[in-house]
């Protein structure tokens, strides 16, 4: 499912996505993110894994954590994280995140686990 621009959903209950461009070539798409807690919900500390995309998060507002791989990186205001393709990463606390991933952000190519 492709989103267009300015749609916003929420992909658990402390996670809600905006896009903000619809992209028009296989480069990349950028979304923001408004994150309350641990993401991806559900029990147990599991991570999202991409197979295909690679994505970058530049923090806007707030502070949290950004779990890559084996490592935890505590991130403010400006700060940006480098998740690798078919890298687990998992997102924590109240921040506010743009998302630019590459190529785009395709739903098949995730799986929590």
């Amino acid at each position: 499912m492709k989103f267009q621009k300015g749609d916003s959903y929420y992909v658990d209950d402390n996670t809600k996505i905006t896009d903000l461009v619809e992209a028009h070539d296989d480069n990349f798409d950028s979304v923001i993110t408004e994150v309350d807690g641990y993401h991806p919900k559900g029990k147990g500390r599991k991570k999202i894994y991409n197979e295909n995309s690679q994505k970058g998060y530049i923090i806007l507002k707030g502070e949290g954590t950004i779990h890559v791989g084996s490592e935890a990186f505590d991130v403010k205001k400006e700060d940006f994280i480098l998740v690798p393709e078919n890298k687990g990463h998992a997102l924590e606390g109240d921040f506010r995140a743009l998302i630019v991933t590459s190529p785009p952000f395709n739903p098949a190519d995730e799986e929590i686990k």
